[in-house]
């Protein structure tokens, strides 16, 4: 029997999209020298940095949306092929796109990088890596080898969400605090996998025990995110303002998008961008880059920066639609549907 499709999860991976988008988008004005009179939408929201904010909430939705999959039954043998064909081919296919195009735009592929570094790029790692030196890195930064990582370790959480889920949130918290204490590397915190586990557990844990957010949730969530706003605990670590943040919006997006109906149109909409969120992910920060660097000297006005905007999110969408595209024909040749014999 086909599971209701709980629509609050796409809203809360749109949403994730956007912000992660938005940030982007306005880093890469700033590197390649675009003035602009207006942001699209602010830097920080509840004093969390827009990207983080749709970083966590991609991760706790990431973590409801295999729990509500593979919850009941999972073969290992089945989830590990199936993790890997949706995440590495199309990595590869976009990841040798980009550095082709790279490579005749630029005139050379990263002059004086050791050949063997290609290996961090063919495990999908390369974004994190970078914090160690230079590599082939085009796209995909550091979330792609955490969020890899995580669906490793989620058989594994799994039977722990099943069996001990009190423990198994409170351990995952405890390890995060941790990491917060002594992890101390070139490399943040919070591109760190153990540091994330506990956002990728809480949407485990809520999938499960209580995939419709009740009242008291929304409440707590909308506390949680003003107590965070209010005191501000970022002033200590970025992650503890995460964590209180992620989870409260979590609550209280998913209650009210429970709750609100959003209409044939919307949900359209929503349930494509979550679809094609993966391939979106991929492309938009490397297309980013590459179209704003065309108005590199310019102050662009307030109608200019949602021209812009508007046009690199619709180029995203397409090119994001063609890299599908392309790995379901790829994956068509190694994978050929059998048919089936006539009786």
């Amino acid at each position: 029997m086909k599971k209701e499709r709980l629509i609050y999860l796409d809203v809360i991976k749109a949403i994730a999209l956007v912000f992660v988008f938005s940030c982007h988008f306005t880093r890469s004005l700033e590197a390649n020298g675009v003035g602009f009179v207006c942001k699209v939408l602010p830097d920080q929201i509840f004093d969390l940095y827009i990207g983080s904010f749709g970083v966590t909430l991609f991760f706790i939705a990431s973590g409801a949306s295999l729990m509500y999959v593979y919850g009941e039954k999972l073969d290992w043998k089945v989830y590990l092929k199936k993790r890997f064909t949706g995440i590495y081919p199309m990595f590869w296919i976009a990841f040798l796109t980009a550095t082709f195009i790279s490579f005749f735009r630029d005139g050379g592929i990263r002059k004086g990088v050791p050949g063997w570094k290609i290996i961090f790029s063919i495990l999908g790692i390369d974004g994190n890596t970078l914090w160690w030196g230079m590599n082939f890195y085009r796209l995909g930064e550091w979330f792609l080898s955490v969020i890899i990582a995580l669906y490793l370790l989620f058989p594994l959480l799994r039977i722990g969400v099943k069996k001990f889920p009190a423990v198994t949130m409170a351990a995952s918290l405890v390890i995060a605090g941790l990491c917060i204490l002594f992890f101390h590397s070139q490399m943040p915190t919070g591109c760190f996998v153990l540091s994330r586990i506990a956002e990728f557990v809480f949407g485990m844990v809520m999938i499960w025990y209580c995939p419709k957010i009740k009242i008291w949730q929304f409440v707590s969530g909308v506390a949680l995110m003003a107590l965070a706003a209010i005191f501000n605990p970022g002033r200590y670590s970025d992650m503890i303002q995460t964590i209180m943040i992620g989870i409260g919006a979590y609550w209280g997006l998913g209650f009210v998008f429970q709750k609100i109906p959003l209409g044939r149109v919307v949900t359209r909409i929503v349930e494509f961008l979550a679809a094609y969120s993966y391939a979106f992910f991929l492309t938009h920060h490397y297309l980013l880059e590459w179209l704003t660097a065309r108005f590199t000297g310019i102050t662009l006005e307030r109608a200019e920066i949602y021209l812009l905007y508007a046009g690199c999110f619709v180029v995203t969408i397409f090119v994001s639609m063609g890299l599908v595209r392309v790995n379901r024909a790829v994956l068509g040749v190694f994978s050929p549907v059998k048919k089936e014999k006539p009786e």
